[in-house]
């Protein structure tokens, strides 16, 4: 605590030399996990399979994930009205809000978050809660897509499992009790805060009330949809090096896998995501040197999408600059 600061926070120098640590540390964990999949692989039969991929199939897969960022635009309108929203941007804006945020999750992890990205510049949504409202309800919208990524995961392993891989049917019913326990707790938050310990009460007390149930419940559906096109942006890509593995099985292994990217030791699941390739296609009789090359090509394709955010950020003069949202951002409480 620096003196006359009566709030606690850190100094900025040093709040910012931890994120940078962190950074650090996230980076260096990614590195050394993909070092470890990719040693084991044969480097000559990774460097021809990212070499077999057809640009046809990585155009595909592209065009996929551009899909899932449309929907997942959408989504956040229907999470904007479905917590009284009073005023949505345009489709237009909305979009290019959501291609900037996408941007900076993936490109630059240690400035300002896309989530802040989105949440600070669609205040005017919100009237005079305006930023603080913005920045809870993109949080809110991100754990829709968690939820349904625990549903479609249940759901994909009961309907397509792996062959030989044995996996209790209960566990895909807790991924689904998961899911259908965790939209209780999203729309019951504050009503469950008063009950809620510390931290976790803080947290729940922010999150707005659900004005309407209806958009709500389309922002689950379309999380779940989107979940799948990122699926079938995987498949693609695996079928074009291996043609045997049939799209049921890479929706439940490509689901699976996303499950890498909210492991907070890495930079978006890398090094974790190939390694789940590598073990979960292997039944299927994918040797790993395709499946890091599709794990990789997949990661490309999704550098290349949210590229389009950065290159929208320079040309729009209207766009919001990192800088400035730093500034107009609520700061959480101690």
């Amino acid at each position: 605590m620096s003196p006359g600061d009566p709030t606690g926070s850190p100094p900025p120098r040093q709040d910012a030399r931890r994120r940078y640590l962190w950074l650090a540390a996230k980076l260096a964990f990614s590195a050394a996990i993909l070092g470890l999949v990719i040693s084991r692989n044969d480097p000559r039969a990774l460097l021809a399979a990212l070499r077999g991929i057809s640009a046809t199939a990585f155009v595909s897969s592209a065009g996929l994930i551009t899909l899932t960022a449309v929907i997942g635009t959408w989504r956040w309108a229907a999470v904007m009205q479905a917590y009284g929203a009073q005023r949505l941007p345009g489709p237009g804006r909305l979009l290019q809000l959501y291609f900037m945020g996408f941007f900076y999750n993936l490109w630059l992890p240690g400035g300002v978050g896309g989530d802040v990205v989105r949440g600070v510049a669609s205040r005017e949504a919100f009237g005079d809660a305006g930023a603080t409202a913005g920045l809870t309800v993109v949080f809110v919208e991100r754990l829709c897509g968690l939820l349904g990524l625990f549903f479609f995961v249940g759901v994909s392993f009961s309907l397509w499992p792996l062959p030989g891989v044995q996996v209790p049917v209960v566990y895909a019913a807790l991924a689904i009790s998961a899911a259908a326990g965790g939209v209780l707790a999203v729309a019951l938050a504050p009503r469950l805060a008063p009950l809620l310990p510390g931290f976790l009460g803080r947290i729940a007390a922010r999150v707005p009330t659900l004005a309407r149930r209806g958009p709500f419940a389309l922002a689950l559906g379309l999380s779940t949809l989107t979940h799948f096109f990122t699926a079938l942006s995987g498949h693609v890509l695996v079928a074009d090096l291996a043609p045997e593995v049939s799209w049921t099985h890479s929706l439940t292994v490509v689901s699976l896998a996303a499950v890498s990217a909210f492991f907070p030791l890495t930079h978006a699941g890398a090094g974790i995501r190939e390694g789940a390739f590598v073990q979960l296609y292997a039944p299927l009789g994918v040797p790993g040197a395709v499946a890091v090359a599709a794990s990789l090509a997949l990661f490309a394709t999704q550098l290349v999408v949210s590229g389009v955010g950065g290159l929208v950020s320079v040309l729009r003069a209207d766009a919001p600059r990192p800088a400035t949202l730093a500034t107009e951002a609520p700061r959480s409480e101690p």
